[in-house]
């Protein structure tokens, strides 16, 4: 079995149009700098010492990346998304990250939201945050809009 602890992540929150859903996300990706790479979804737990780069690295072409993140997709033209993902340090705890992309919601709700459910978290395990941060995104859909907001292991 291997295992591995993530170091490093790269945060993003973006937002794209295209042709179709798919073109959409694709070009989420594009715009957040991980435009060669397959996304691994997995679970909202980094350890405590994560280090965030402000910058995408440039990995190999067609690598898997295992990534806390969320999207949502619309193809109503004039509708609103939005997308917050707010990450929490715990002290000696673990990291807790809170993810969110949805219809209908402004950024200022999504950030709210996703401090909300940040807290939550944190509650569950008898946790208290020591520090927190949040990046989000909001996208009035043209054709077909997408937003992405992620934390990506790269290191």
């Amino acid at each position: 079995m291997l295992i591995t602890i993530p170091r490093k992540i790269y945060l993003a929150a973006v937002s794209a149009e295209g042709e179709t859903d798919l073109n959409a996300f694709d070009a989420c990706l594009v715009k957040a700098g991980l435009p060669q790479v397959s996304l691994i979804k997995v679970t909202s737990i980094l350890p405590p010492n994560i280090q965030i780069v402000t910058s995408p690295p440039l990995l190999p072409l067609g690598c898997n990346v295992p990534s806390i993140y969320a999207y949502t997709v619309s193809e109503k033209s004039g509708e609103i998304i939005a997308g917050a993902l707010a990450i929490g340090w715990t002290g000696k705890g673990p990291t807790l990250v809170a993810e969110l992309a949805e219809r209908g919601l402004t950024k200022e709700e999504a950030e709210k939201e996703a401090y909300k459910r940040l807290i939550g978290m944190a509650k569950i395990r008898g946790l208290n945050l020591t520090n927190y941060k949040i990046i989000s995104v909001e996208h009035e859909v043209k054709k077909c809009g997408c937003v992405l907001v992620i934390a990506a292991q790269v290191g």
